[in-house]
């Protein structure tokens, strides 16, 4: 199975198992603080989309993008042996499993800008003005927004094992989750809060047939 297959049907799944159907906030048009907007998050492989600045350079608008979850492949096997302690122990190569490895980060990302209390549009009506006093800034609301729909994410996997109509099957052991962090600190990315589900799959694989080897054969 080619690996363009694999991701498309793994980020069907995503979408399928915990998006569909989900409203979350997101930032209003125009960056409106008045307002409070949900919408369904999506999935998007690899990269997120970009969009044309002002100075012409593409750059990712991060906001645009959460809530949303990012599939994001790295290092993998080509070939994978997993070796036998027997044949370890008694000096014996010969290959046991012989398969490819797909091994993935998927980052989700949340927006929460805070939680606006009793008084605060009125406030905006009357004067034009925020009071950021009547907005709490919602740290909570969104850090458990964002591992509540980690654990979603991480219980449906543990319980499918595999991803329907593909090669993948999930190595558990493999699976590692926390906040986006750099050099073991928590980074505060405020109002939008960032998490990473690390997995692997094991697949099958596909050699194919040697031509060469069938024409010296004939």
């Amino acid at each position: 199975m080619r690996t363009t297959e694999r991701l498309t049907k793994f980020a069907q799944w995503t979408y399928e198992t915990v998006c569909k159907g989900r409203q979350m906030k997101t930032p209003a048009p125009g960056m409106d603080f008045t307002q409070i907007v949900k919408q369904e998050p999506s999935v998007y492989i690899g990269y997120y989309p970009m969009r044309l600045d002002e100075s012409g350079w593409q750059q990712m608008d991060e906001l645009n993008v959460a809530p949303g979850i990012l599939i994001m492949p790295t290092h993998s096997y080509v070939k994978y042996t997993e070796e036998k302690r027997f044949d370890r122990y008694n000096h014996v190569s010969r290959p046991q499993a012989l398969g490819q490895g797909l091994n993935l980060q998927v980052l989700f990302s949340v927006y929460e800008d805070g939680v606006r209390m009793p008084g605060f549009i009125r406030k905006w009506e009357k004067d034009q003005e925020f009071d950021l006093t009547l907005v709490r800034e919602g740290t909570q609301d969104g850090l458990y927004t964002l591992l509540n729909w980690m654990d979603d994410f991480k219980t449906a996997l543990l319980g499918q094992k595999m991803i329907p109509h593909t090669d993948l099957f999930l190595d558990e052991a493999s699976m590692t989750y926390g906040l986006y962090s750099d050099q073991k600190y928590i980074n505060d990315k405020r109002p939008l809060f960032y998490g990473f589900v690390n997995l692997g799959f094991q697949c099958y694989a596909e050699e194919g047939q040697n031509r060469e080897i069938d024409k010296f054969l004939d």
